[in-house]
């Protein structure tokens, strides 16, 4: 064979492994768009299953602990196991063979766990710039989405907070990781790590369904995609994003205490007195915390100057990164994905619209 005709067979047969690899790819790209619209659908069908709830007379006899039972109940079907499930059944990902793998015993765990700081300062920063940005919308749609999210994490009383700490610091991890890192980027892995942790985290974030939580919750997205990868296993990413909320969890557990609610109202009076036990507690996680995110800030800031020593194995695929960016941004369900997206997060705009329709 001569030299010539060795370059033409190679690049026949580079080009039928491009085109073998291509169907594949255009496929599950089509099916992670159904599966995200499955999830906007489901958070619909939540908003208006939750509106006969809400009026109902006896939700409001109950106890706030009841409700918020409740809304939890709403949230983990609706919100967390109708996508999942969705995501085992459309995606054609076998839940035995893939829970075996993903859930492999981690590499690198104590390094990886290290990490922890450096992950909430960055996810933590970004989110205080999103705040800072909101903060200039105060009053508008925008300004009342950040208000939502803090809202969110208000407890009246230590049974309402306890059901809060469950879902945010518990439930809400086991499922998140097991739908974006243990089934969407493991879908996308072959064709490329990088490609499959930014599509997972971007997905992740659009899925909180408003600004405030959706830039922190994208880059809190890359970073468990990267530990995902580097320790093949999401048992790591499960115990970092339980870590992670479980700030803002004992946070609501602290401040669901009256005696911390005076305080942090200025209602309570510390003067020529002893301070509450539960008050001092309060001082003192707020100052841990207050203390990791500065730490955190900078050991990120450290990581992200030599960030070519963390970079993730690459995977060897004939589709070009640009072509495998077009073909997902292609995908009729993800185009309708992007669509349901952006109205979910202007929602806010068009029921205050409507609002001022019907008032006027």
């Amino acid at each position: 064979m001569s030299d010539e005709e060795v370059v033409f067979y190679s690049q026949e047969v580079r080009t039928e492994e491009k085109q073998s690899l291509e169907p594949g790819f255009r496929s599950i790209c089509t099916r992670i768009g159904l599966v995200m619209i499955v999830t906007f659908v489901s958070r619909v069908v939540a908003e208006i299953a939750g509106v006969p709830i809400m009026m109902s007379p006896f939700y409001y006899e109950i106890s706030p602990a009841m409700r918020q039972l409740i809304n939890f109940a709403l949230s983990a079907v609706f919100l967390n196991f109708v996508p999942m499930v969705s995501a085992v059944f459309i995606l054609k990902h076998p839940f035995k063979s893939a829970g075996k793998r993903v859930y492999e015993k981690p590499k690198y765990l104590g390094r990886a766990l290290a990490m922890f700081p450096a992950c909430y300062g960055l996810a933590m920063a970004v989110n205080i710039l999103t705040m800072l940005v909101g903060s200039l919308f105060q009053g508008t749609a925008v300004g009342d989405s950040f208000n939502a999210m803090q809202d969110a994490f208000v407890a009246p009383d230590m049974a309402s907070a306890w059901i809060v700490f469950i879902q945010v610091a518990i439930f809400a991890p086991i499922c998140e990781e097991l739908w974006f890192r243990g089934l969407i980027m493991e879908s996308l892995r072959p064709y490329g790590n990088g490609f499959a942790i930014f599509i997972s985290a971007i997905l992740f974030g659009i899925t909180h369904g408003n600004f405030a939580q959706f830039f922190y919750a994208a880059t809190l997205g890359i970073v468990l995609g990267y530990l995902a990868v580097s320790t093949n296993s999401i048992v790591t990413t499960t115990i970092i994003h339980a870590m992670f909320n479980s700030i803002a969890g004992i946070m609501t557990l602290l401040t669901a205490n009256p005696e911390v609610q005076e305080y942090v109202l200025g209602m309570g009076d510390t003067k020529n007195k002893h301070i509450p036990t539960p008050v001092m507690l309060y001082n003192a996680w707020a100052t841990f915390v207050l203390i990791l995110l500065l730490a955190g800030v900078i050991m990120a800031i450290f990581k992200l100057v030599k960030i070519k020593r963390y970079k993730v194995p690459k995977v060897q695929t004939e589709i070009s990164a640009p072509r495998r960016w077009g073909i997902f941004l292609s995908r009729a369900t993800v185009i309708v994905t992007l669509v349901l997206a952006v109205l979910t997060f202007i929602s806010p705009f068009i029921y205050r619209k409507i609002a001022e329709i019907i008032n006027a």
